[in-house]
């Protein structure tokens, strides 16, 4: 039975309620008013609340094999979705009737009555009146409903008679004896062990609770299990119980296995006296006791279970295990979450379950296969453990295959027995009002990241959260249901994104199991569900879709047919980046076709335009169009009646949003952040009297675009940002926007023009943002580009107790700024453009204990701030900035002094741009300092920074004076690991002697760039060794570098460039008895180093030496001294004057890439065979390459603008080349043949105008892509063989390399037949063809569409006599069409306005010249 089927009947309890809520909600006496049949609502109502109370027997009935039953489930549901969907037709048609009437009648004309069936014919403003119910549509439902309700009766169906408990499928009872393997989770235990014996200093609490939680199956009781028999534990604790617990919370049996355990004993009688027993039996002991799998969130009746333990001795502990946070909480005590295994742990488990080993080393026809199958678990080591138990008879790799192709769900029975109830018990015990909400994110394709209010703004637009119930905000209620799914382990935080949440795999399968054929998904690397087929789509309520690239008609085609879908949500997978396209047309006729759509998310589509259409989804609750390129929305989007939420963030082309938007008096969600072009709001905006998201508000000029619009918005929440407030021209117009009530917005933003002039009242400014005082519910404030000279008084109100962020940017004339450092939550703290802020002392920290929370102060562009004081008031106070840990001073030019002396939390400090700020009589302590990013500064400032000790990051440049560091201030870098230093232009030398260096012993990588004056690392001619773990050097524009140290044991990667005076790196002649100076390098660069003259002779040196690049070296000649047999890559760069390349090229036996451009080598030596890859780039006197018959491995060869480079037609390639590239090689004259060549895929010829025709034999049998260019070649096209290559998927055509064929009027040519000209030119297996230079062409032959139906991609460049595109259309499955140069045919293929343009606006994307219409 398919745990999607079992699950089925609660699914629909909790779809009935709302069935029952939405006739609830009509209006009774208004509809007997109107004549609607109320007898007829009422006898609906009876019937459903009938069948409703027979769904819990039903599901009892299914359990027992009985199919009928479960075809009268799928029937009832599908009735509630078509049933809610007339109520809601009924709804829309009457608000729409509504609002028509109270226009007419404001105009004098007389109110008319409708009925359930019909508009008053006599209606005189009506005079072709359409009914607001069909009547076939509710006679329809009317049958269907009686029709379920007589065949209970020939089902056996009872009302409210099912047992629960009997399918419910309770977990097994657990033990606490260990699981035969346990892997992956030494970290956890050690981490729970360390909180169960640890000792915990002024603890005074004898019981301490460790809770772990997680979702169903991760090993939260294999974990506990591991714990309870550790040796530690055993000796720490006095006594131990185990008891599984699961989702029935007897305090009685608890107590009473928890007895059992600590006195070896049964005992009888009441809770009471079993209590007591236990009590005497832990006093003054110290005992563990595990719970496993707890389900209880009720308070009282964990407080009635500890009576007993409070007696034991200090460092008892309760593990508990349980999948809701919500249990932990009523603890008290921290949860220690539980995440999933690793992929090898997944593959670990099981190879033991599956084969009995602890890897697949032993059966390597099952390694592959098993770590897809492992895969599939996603770090669920119970999955791992049951799909080992199905694979265990299996010997034959093909069935594990048919077990990696198939669902857990879709397993049979007894083989996923173990996962079924764990999985499905969490979701019996969801509340009814998350099992809804917890199965539509069955609509989203596995891994799907999704942000919470995101969702929570489809569950409100699918009508799943009910606020009016609730008596609540409905925002806030959809996060708190996001929130406990949170809590249950339904969904989980990202790892990557913690904005952002996702579904486990077995958890989505479980969600879509339960949604059955109601929901599909499709495309990407999703399959389709295979319970779908086209009679089923039109049963389709949830539907998402995976796009390519390109979106056409074919992909949307199983779509078009879901008439009664309700979500449909076109998502990016995790694996697609970017956006994807898809042409309006396409776009249009999929929404024409979904009537009852509530919910429809294009993003990161690049779309220009919407349909007009959309305006006809008169259902549509959720418009998604965030991160799409669209430059307007139509005006009828101003008809979506019932829109709740309209999200356009991203939309960066979007300049103003349609008039008709205003009429949206549903709408509650506008979000449209970050659009940068948005600039200004349609007037009226203050008639959408429900939003609650506003998040960017334009002041302007005219009337209804005036700051006072948002006084009609009370219950604004979340972000608010307002621009062009310089434009607010009455101080009442901020008054009357009431900020001070607007209880929900946390974050706000004001922003004035940057370019005010003279002409604006400073005055009038201050009154505005003084009026603007927003509720101290507040936590994020942004003021910008502020012109006044004093901020508002309630700024300096501590009452602002949230507020954790604080930037004042651009505020040039703003003379102090006060009590600041008294709003106690404040974290982040951002002062910018301050430019008349002079002093930062005891006003601004604004009393005692300033800054209680700050993390983050920054201080930039401040130009007369001179003094900042430490001291709060009292000179001998200074302030403590206890919490602080990044602090930036950026471009403040007058400041002087030093920094705070009490910075001991601080582990980032930036300061840049502050030339005065010098050494002071105080010392700044810095023991937690972690990066230290010192620039433009003056070298004195190091002085001050003591106690360095924790520092791993410092990056200096261009700091004045600074010829050497001080011996203090580097002895206390014990732990530096990174030390970037850059255009100090007096750095001679880093060191006075090697002795600083000693204690540099984390020191893993230097860069010195820019310092023109260095010459050595130490003063002298001292001869050093580097500190012993530096890995990396980088040395760059150092213009007085002469030497290198030659030790530099541990150097694994070395670069220098622009080193002009560097003669050569110095590495000791080879002595097999001294140590080897840099014997861990692996990677070097050298460039632009002119007096180098030769490289160092490095036999035996660098034996490690792995990639070595040599560029823009003009003193090079010879590389001869190179013979470093372990390099791999070698790369030769504009090295002017090397004249030869090392003869001994051919014994490097690892060398795989070879690189050189610009270089006068003329003489080519024999090549390794071990190359792969070899590049040849404008090197003019290169003649011949020898060898490359014998490089088996070579398969890139890429060879350009070697104008001397002359390849022999009868040299044979190796036949493992994949790749070939030619440009710009006049002295080739023929091609080497390559029929043979099984492995070529791609050859790319340009500009070898010797060349006439190709190889004898034809072209490479698998090729898959083609270019060839050469202005005088003379084979026909039809004699390249092309229709044989079955493998090619692109090809580029020019007129000029055809022979001849290029000057036809018509292409292809073909007198007899014109349509299958295309089919003896080209294979049918083409997706990409670049027709140019075809100077006659006057149009394209017949049968393109026919015999070349795969084309995704056609290119026509420069065809400028083109204007017929083939009579019978363009291939189906086109995704782009550029037409380049073409200037007739470019007239036909305008948008809306061409002839062709009928003909090719399906297609997703179309270039004309370099600008995209489509």
């Amino acid at each position: 039975m398919a745990i999607g089927e079992i699950l089925l009947g609660s699914f629909l309890a909790s779809l009935f309620e709302v069935l029952f809520d939405k006739l609830a909600s009509l209006h009774l006496g208004s509809a007997q008013q109107e004549g609607i049949s109320i007898a007829l609502l009422k006898e609906w109502k009876g019937m459903l609340e009938s069948i409703n109370a027979m769904l819990a027997d039903a599901e009892d009935k299914q359990l027992e094999g009985n199919r009928l039953v479960k075809l009268w489930l799928d029937d009832v549901g599908d009735l509630a979705y078509d049933m809610e969907d007339l109520l809601d037709e009924f709804a829309i048609k009457t608000a729409q009737v509504k609002m028509e009437v109270e226009s007419s009648t404001s105009k004098g004309q007389m109110k008319w009555k409708f009925s359930c069936f019909g508009r008053n014919k006599s209606s005189k403003w009506n005079p072709n009146p359409s009914s607001l119910m069909s009547k076939t549509s509710v006679q329809e439902i009317n049958g269907r409903l009686e029709a379920i309700i007589n065949r209970k009766a020939r089902l056996g169906l009872g009302e409210n008679v099912a047992n629960r408990s009997n399918y419910i499928n309770k977990r097994d009872p657990t033990s606490s004896l260990l699981e035969p393997r346990f892997v992956g989770r030494e970290r956890e235990e050690m981490e729970i062990l360390e909180l169960l014996i640890r000792e915990v200093k002024n603890y005074d609490a004898t019981l301490s609770i460790v809770p772990i939680v997680g979702m169903g199956g991760v090993g939260k009781t294999a974990l506990a299990q591991q714990l309870y028999n550790n040796a530690k534990v055993n000796s720490y604790f006095e006594k131990r119980a185990w008891v599984c617990v699961s989702d029935v919370f007897d305090v009685f049996d608890i107590t009473k296995t928890i007895l059992r355990s600590i006195t070896g004993l049964s005992s009888e009688g009441d809770l009471n006296e079993l209590q007591v027993k236990l009590k005497d039996s832990l006093s003054g002991k110290k005992f563990l006791v595990v719970l496993d799998d707890i389900w209880n969130e009720k308070y009282e009746k964990w407080t009635a279970l500890l009576k007993p333990f409070e007696v034991g001795a200090k460092g008892s502990k309760i593990i508990i295990t349980t999948r809701n946070l919500n249990v932990a909480s009523i603890t008290r005590a921290s949860p220690y979450p539980l995440r999933e295994l690793s992929c090898d742990n997944c593959v670990s488990l099981l190879a033991f379950h599956a084969l009995g080993v602890t890897n697949f080393e032993s059966h390597p026809a099952f390694k592959i296969i098993g770590k897809k199958i492992a895969e599939k678990c996603k770090g669920l080591p119970l999955a791992a453990k049951m799909l080992g138990g199905v694979l265990r008879t299996k010997s034959n790799p093909n069935e594990w295959e048919d077990t990696l192709n198939n669902k857990i769900w879709d397993l049979p029975t007894t083989e996923h027995d173990e996962v079924l109830p764990v999985l499905k018990l969490s979701y019996v015990h969801l509340p009814s009002y998350l099992k809804r909400c917890f199965a539509y994110c069955a609509v989203f394709p596995k891994d799907y990241e999704i942000e919470r209010d995101e969702l929570v703004l489809l569950w409100i637009a699918e009508g799943l959260l009910d606020g009016k119930k609730a008596n609540e905000n409905i925002l806030k209620l959809g996060r708190k249901h996001f929130d406990e799914l949170v809590s249950r382990s339904f969904l989980q935080q990202s790892s990557i994104d913690t904005s952002k949440y996702s579904m486990h795999d077995l958890l989505n399968d479980l969600a879509k199991s339960i949604l059955g054929g109601t929901c599909f998904s499709s495309g990407g690397s999703q399959v389709a569900s295979n319970e779908h087929d086209v009679s089923s789509f039109e049963k389709t309520r949830y539907a998402s879709f995976i796009p390519s690239r390109y979106v056409t008609s074919k992909c949307l085609k199983p779509y078009q047919g879901m008439k009664a879908l309700r979500s449909l949500i076109l998502v990016r997978d995790g694996s697609s980046r970017g956006s994807f396209s898809i042409s309006n047309k396409v776009l249009h006729d999929l929404l024409t076709n979904l009537k009852y759509l509530r919910v429809f998310s294009l993003c990161r589509c690049d779309i220009i335009e919407v349909p007009n259409c959309a305006g006809d989804l008169k259902h549509l609750r959720y418009l998604n169009f965030s991160y799409t390129r669209i430059e307007m929305l139509p005006e009828s989007i101003g008809d979506l009646c019932k829109l709740q939420a309209l999200i356009l963030r991203g939309c960066q082309k979007l300049p103003k949003l349609p008039q008709g938007i205003t009429k949206l008096v549903s709408l509650q969600f506008l979000d449209i952040r970050d659009t940068e072009s948005l600039k200004e709001m349609p007037l009226g905006i203050g008639n959408l009297k429900n939003l609650i998201i506003l998040s960017k508000f334009v002041v302007g000029l005219e009337k209804g675009s005036h700051l006072k619009e948002l006084k009609n918005f009370p219950h604004l929440e979340g972000e608010l940002f307002i621009l062009e407030l310089q434009k607010v021209e009455k101080v009442i117009d901020a008054v009357d926007a009431n900020f001070l009530q607007k209880l929900g917005l946390t974050n706000l933003s004001l922003h004035w023009g940057e370019h005010l002039g003279d002409l604006h009242n400073h005055g009038r400014k201050a009154q505005v943002l003084d009026s603007l005082r927003p509720h101290t519910n507040l936590e994020n404030l942004t003021i910008l580009n502020y012109p006044s000279a004093i901020f508002p008084s309630w700024l300096d109100c501590t009452s602002y107790s949230k507020i954790v962020s604080l930037c004042l940017w651009d505020c040039p004339n703003v003379m102090s700024l006060s009590m600041i450092g008294q709003l106690p939550s404040l974290k982040e703290l951002s002062l910018k453009g301050l430019h008349a802020i002079r002093t930062i002392g005891s006003e601004f920290y604004g009393g005692k204990r300033p800054f209680s929370s700050l993390t983050t102060l920054k201080f930039e562009e401040m130009l007369a701030w001179k003094d900042w004081s430490p001291y709060a008031g009292h000179p001998k106070e200074e302030v403590s900035f206890s919490c602080l840990k990044h602090l930036v001073v950026r471009c403040c030019p007058s400041l002087v002094g030093t920094l705070p002396c009490q910075l001991d939390r601080l582990t980032k400090l930036e300061i840049q741009s502050c030339p005065h700020m010098k050494n002071s009589t105080n010392d700044v302590y810095l023991p937690s300092l972690h990066e230290l990013f010192v620039e433009d500064c003056n070298k004195e400032i190091l002085r001050s920074l003591i106690n360095l000790t924790s520092l791993t990051i410092l990056t200096i440049k261009n700091l004045a004076e600074l010829v050497c560091f001080d011996h203090g201030f580097m002895s206390h870098l014990i732990k530096l690991k990174e030390l970037h230093i850059g255009r100090c232009d007096q750095l001679k030398y880093l060191w006075q002697d090697g002795n600083e260096m000693l204690n540099l012993t984390c020191l893993q990588e230097l860069t010195i760039v820019s310092c023109h004056q260095f010459t050595s690392f130490v003063a002298g001619e001292i001869e050093i060794e580097l500190p012993c773990n530096l890995e990396k050097m980088k040395l760059s524009y150092c213009t007085s570098l002469e030497k290198l140290t030659s030790k530099m044991y541990t150097l694994s990667y070395l670069s220098i460039e622009c080193c002009p005076k560097l003669i050569r790196p110095t590495i000791s002649s080879y002595d097999p008895n001294s140590n080897n100076p840099m014997s861990q390098l692996q990677s070097s660069c050298i460039g632009k180093c002119d007096s180098l003259s030769f490289c160092p002779s490095a036999k035996g040196r660098l034996a490690t030496l792995k990639t070595f690049c040599i560029e823009n070296c003009e003193g090079v000649e010879s590389l001869e001294e190179i013979t470093i047999e372990s390099l791999k890559n070698m790369g030769i760069y504009n090295c002017e004057n090397l004249r030869s390349l090392p003869q001994f090229l051919h014994r490097l036996s690892l060398l795989t890439e070879l690189g050189i451009s610009d270089c006068q080598v003329e003489d080519f030596p024999p090549l390794p065979l071990t190359l792969s890859k070899l590049t040849l780039q404008r090197c003019p006197n290169i003649k011949s390459i020898t060898n490359i018959t014998s490089c088996n491995n070579l398969t890139s060869l890429d060879i350009s603008e070697c104008r001397a480079l002359e390849i022999i037609d009868s040299l044979p390639l190796p036949i493992s080349l994949s790749c070939v590239y030619l440009l710009d090689c006049p002295k080739i004259k023929s091609l080497p043949k390559w029929r043979h060549l099984t492995s070529l895929r791609f050859i790319f010829i340009m500009r070898c105008q010797n060349i006439q025709c190709l190889p004898e034999g034809g072209l490479p049998p698998n090729l898959q892509s083609f270019y060839c260019e050469c202005e005088n070649m003379k084979q026909p096209v039809r004699e390249w063989g092309l229709p044989l290559l079955t493998s090619l998927t692109s090809l580029s055509i020019d007129g000029r390399s055809m022979g001849g064929e290029g000057g036809e009027v018509r292409f292809p040519w073909e007198e007899e037949d014109e349509e299958d000209a295309w089919s003896l030119l080209f294979p049918s297996s083409l997706t990409s063809l670049e027709i140019s230079h075809m100077r006659n062409m006057e149009r394209l032959s017949d049968g393109l569409r026919k015999h070349l139906s795969s084309l995704q991609r056609l290119e026509i460049f420069h065809c400028p006599k083109l204007r017929d595109l083939p009579k019978d259309g363009l291939p189906p499955f086109l995704q782009v069409l550029w037409i380049k140069g073409c200037e007739i045919l470019k007239d036909r293929c305008s948008k809306h306005t061409g002839d062709y343009w009928p003909l090719i606006q399906d297609i997703p994307r179309i270039y004309i010249d370099f600008h995209r219409i489509q």
